[in-house]
């Protein structure tokens, strides 16, 4: 997205950007928009090439990985050495990995202490909590009283471990303080927050024993077994001796406690504070947590100015967020930059008038794609389909900032799995046909009605599906001649590998398909990318989950099956956020980011999805954190309270990078079939007079 040019007084670059070496302290403390981000590059920049601090002694804390790509493209300074640019958790594994030995030492509940800390992804967390509920579920009628999926369930319990583990809450008491904050409690439910506690007390355990953990492990590891350790400590202090953090607002209450332990210590630090901000609640931040622990501890400096919207959106973004928690009964009369289009009955007939304004934005009006984000609360394929294709007619592309393709999308990638279950028999995962056909088309290169057909012949070999003899009737026609030797060539390979005594490692395999059988002058940079990811994940999942004696290339099949998503490297983001195209993304992502734009449209301004529940079956986010009252009850008044104020600091903060103009679109039926009744339309219609 386009830039802003943000000027910096005399006061900021003297007393901030061009601060002493050593005894500065500062928070900026300013808006949305204001240029906190921008002044803690420039001061980055100013220590490292006129100060001359190794960069290496200045920790760099960011909220994600598109900020860490921002920061990326504008650190490549003469002089610099290593450049220690982070987050909050990244630090923290660096660290496990660095001090584990001293970590192990420290820790009586890591049994193998001569292996290396292996750290779980989501969804081999995911994979392994599930397979403990399936086991509990069927042995012993666990978790009789809910009706969510093992799946997800599983992401609500690995989930509540770690944001009990960032808020400092201990993981056997997540249980009890979810049902003692119940309005309505009963026997049955005291079992299910049981039954959860039971399954994350077992997965932990053997995780610790293994030198296996996931996020909220590596954070309560780090926290008891590091940095309580006097000999870490000093060579804590000796390493970091400059810090910067942006975004602090949205940081986990840990991380506001490293900050606040780090600060004695530091020669400088320069926090970049959004006292508008709060939306990270999402993700496990604490923003009521941020203001109790930090923001007095260092020298204000107040920006107040807001660089990345117009004087009219600055005003009517504050009037909406007093409009949302106080009812405030504010007329906003300057309406030529919001465009409030009327109800349509269906989504559909929305998403399509949603693709036409688009187009007249870009072809009437003179605006550049990359200055418009379409913002949807679930930014789903359906919604992408329709207006990016509305938008391709017009010679325009849409592209969608939250999706994140499944590893089976990728017809190469699931190439090596289809041959992957052809050469595994035993597993019992059957290919279907379009996957085969997509494979015979790949290696074979034959139209799409002759490698239909042959994937017919394959799935119909018994007593598992296989490539069928040359000799079968008809077969050498439909593949064509000059096939053949290839055909013979993969078909025998399967049969020799399926031969072996043992099968390899499903990491192992993969490797061998994509050099013995994949690989070709055709094969694109991409494939080959996609084919590394896979081949990397698999290791991973492998070397997790075969500690726990479980079949775990066979669990690998089955979690990519199940739609685990492909992994995303910094270079692939750079990518994505390169070009000549209209962006979409969920308000968080968005938000997340440091995208701005010229032109913001909402889709769905009616729909409750703006306002999410945190009140779920077995987690909530406003009680597992370390602001919560142990003894208090969440009550239905407090939820919708919470609600307000969530879609009250999203709207501000969204609408405050949104340089030019705001347009909304609403339908009367959900995707769902169901009506609209959310409460967003009608703050907009309050404030606007309609």
């Amino acid at each position: 997205m386009e830039g802003y040019a943000i000027k910096f007084d005399d006061y900021i670059k003297k007393q901030v950007i061009e601060a002493p070496k050593e005894n500065s302290k500062l928070i900026l403390k300013g808006p949305t928009g204001s240029g906190k981000s921008t002044i803690l590059l420039e001061r980055y920049r100013h220590m490292v090439e006129n100060l001359d601090i190794p960069s290496d002694k200045i920790l760099i804390l960011l909220l994600n990985r598109t900020q860490s790509l921002e920061w990326r493209t504008k650190t490549v300074l003469k002089g610099s050495g290593a450049i220690w640019r982070t987050s909050y958790y990244g630090f923290i594994q660096g660290e496990i990995k660095t001090y584990y030995p001293l970590l192990a030492v420290n820790c009586s509940e890591i049994v193998n202490k001569d292996i290396k800390p292996v750290f779980l992804t989501f969804e081999s967390a995911q994979y392994l909590v599930s397979k403990a509920i399936e086991k509990r579920r069927t042995a012993k009628g666990m978790f009789a009283g809910i009706t969510a999926y093992t799946d997800r369930i599983a992401i609500d319990l690995t989930a509540n471990l770690v944001k009990a583990a960032t808020s400092d809450i201990p993981y056997h008491s997540i249980g009890n303080r979810l049902f003692n904050a119940l309005e309505l409690k009963d026997e049955i439910k005291r079992q299910v927050f049981k039954d959860a506690d039971d399954v994350l007390v077992a997965y932990r355990k053997k995780c610790m024993e293994l030198g296996i953990f996931d996020f909220g492990m590596a954070v309560e590891l780090y926290n008891n077994c590091l940095l309580k350790d006097e000999l870490y400590r000093k060579q804590l202090f000796s390493r970091v001796q400059h810090l910067i953090v942006d975004n602090i607002e949205e940081c986990v209450p840990t991380e506001a406690d490293f900050v606040e332990f780090l600060l004695p210590n530091l020669k400088t630090c320069l926090l970049g504070y959004n006292y508008e901000g709060g939306y990270g609640e999402a993700f496990g931040g604490n923003h009521r947590y941020v203001k109790q622990t930090i923001t007095d501890k260092c020298d204000t400096v107040n920006m107040e100015k807001s660089y990345t919207c117009s004087e009219f959106l600055y005003e009517f973004s504050d009037m909406l967020f007093d409009n949302i928690k106080n009812t405030a009964a504010g007329k906003f009369e300057k309406k030529a930059c919001i465009e409030r289009e009327p109800p349509v009955e269906l989504r559909s007939e929305m998403l399509e008038q949603v693709g036409e304004r688009i187009c007249s934005l870009i072809d009437d009006e003179g605006y550049k794609p990359t200055d418009i984000v379409v913002l949807s609360t679930y930014a789903d394929p359906v919604t992408e389909f329709v207006i990016g294709r509305i938008l391709e007619k017009n010679g325009h592309q849409l592209r969608n900032f939250t999706r994140k393709s499944r590893v089976i999308d990728n017809p190469f990638s699931q190439a090596l799995l289809t041959l992957a279950q052809l050469c595994h028999p035993a597993y019992g995962i059957m290919p279907n046909r379009d996957d085969v056909k997509a494979l015979i088309r790949m290696v074979l290169k034959i139209d799409p009605v002759r490698s239909s057909v042959l994937a017919g012949e394959v799935c119909r070999q018994r007593p598992f599906a296989e490539f069928p003899d040359v000799e079968f009737p008809g077969l050498v026609e439909r593949i064509g001649y000059y096939n053949i030797e290839k055909y013979e060539y993969i078909r025998k390979w399967i049969r020799d590998y399926k031969s072996r005594e043992k099968p390899l490692p499903i990491n192992e395999f993969l490797q061998k398909v994509f050099l013995e059988i994949l690989i070709s002058k055709d094969v694109s940079d991409n494939d080959i990318l996609q084919a590394k990811n896979l081949i990397d994940s698999a290791q991973t999942f492998i070397e997790v989950v075969s500690r726990f004696n479980k079949h775990a290339s066979k669990g690998f099949l089955d979690m990519i099956r199940g739609g685990i998503k492909a992994a995303e490297s910094i270079f692939e983001l750079e990518e994505n956020l390169t070009g000549d195209f209209v962006l979409m993304s969920t308000p968080i992502a968005y938000l997340a980011s440091s995208l701005k734009s010229k032109v913001a449209i909402f889709t769905s301004l009616s729909s409750k999805n703006w306002t999410p529940r945190s009140i779920k079956e077995l987690t909530n986010a406003h009680v597992l954190t370390k602001t919560w009252d142990e003894n208090a009850i969440y009550t239905e008044e407090l939820e919708e309270q919470n609600q307000k104020n969530y879609l009250a600091v999203l709207m501000r903060a969204i609408l405050k990078r949104c340089g030019e103009k705001l347009i909304t679109f609403e339908s009367t039926i959900s995707s769902n079939g169901f009506e609209n009744d959310g409460l967003l339309a009608e703050y907009f219609d309050e404030i606007l007079g309609l």
